[in-house]
């Protein structure tokens, strides 16, 4: 699949990281560096995102490559995806991860339930006023999200896919 991925970006005259036309360019990363971000107002950096996510899901493809089936992993340019405790936990997992320019149309099906469950938090509730209450309030929300239009935002990455390739791998359009 990586090599399948690799050879469309060629064919689009683009390479993983195209350092002829300088159109993306490596993230210097000093090697060892482990230090962990500022967040102090709750958003993510590396350790939060090998936690929280890489640690769940990683059991999950091993399990899948054990039964034969090709896993590569598929993460956007966000920082914490890119640090260097994350990538250094996937390695030691064996994971492979698929390259993924910065700037790319978003197929991730996840991504629309967010402002969904935003939306009717701010409709539903007051103010919270403690980390407990916007927590619970989240907790309820994310449960009464309808299984249908769970599926209506996978079913559209089809669509999604079919403008990626109309518009030739590049984000000049709204996906």
């Amino acid at each position: 699949m990586q090599r399948q991925a690799r050879a469309a970006l060629q064919e689009l005259g683009e390479l993983d990281i195209n350092l002829q036309n300088n159109t993306r360019r490596l993230q210097h990363i000093k090697k060892h560096n482990y230090h962990r971000g500022i967040c102090s107002k709750g958003g993510a950096d590396g350790y939060r995102h090998r936690e929280g996510a890489l640690k769940k899901i990683a059991p999950w493809i091993n399990s899948l490559k054990d039964r034969g089936i090709q896993c590569i992993l598929l993460e956007d340019g966000a920082p914490p995806h890119k640090s260097r405790i994350a990538n250094d936990y996937l390695n030691v997992q064996g994971i492979e991860k698929m390259v993924w320019p910065g700037h790319s149309p978003d197929i991730n099906a996840s991504e629309h339930d967010w402002p969904w469950i935003r939306r009717h938090v701010t409709l539903q509730f007051t103010p919270s006023c403690t980390a407990e209450e916007f927590k619970s309030q989240w907790e309820i929300e994310w449960k009464n999200l309808p299984i249908e239009m769970i599926n209506r935002w996978v079913m559209g990455v089809i669509e999604v896919v079919r403008r990626i390739i109309a518009h030739e791998g590049k984000n000049d359009f709204h996906g």
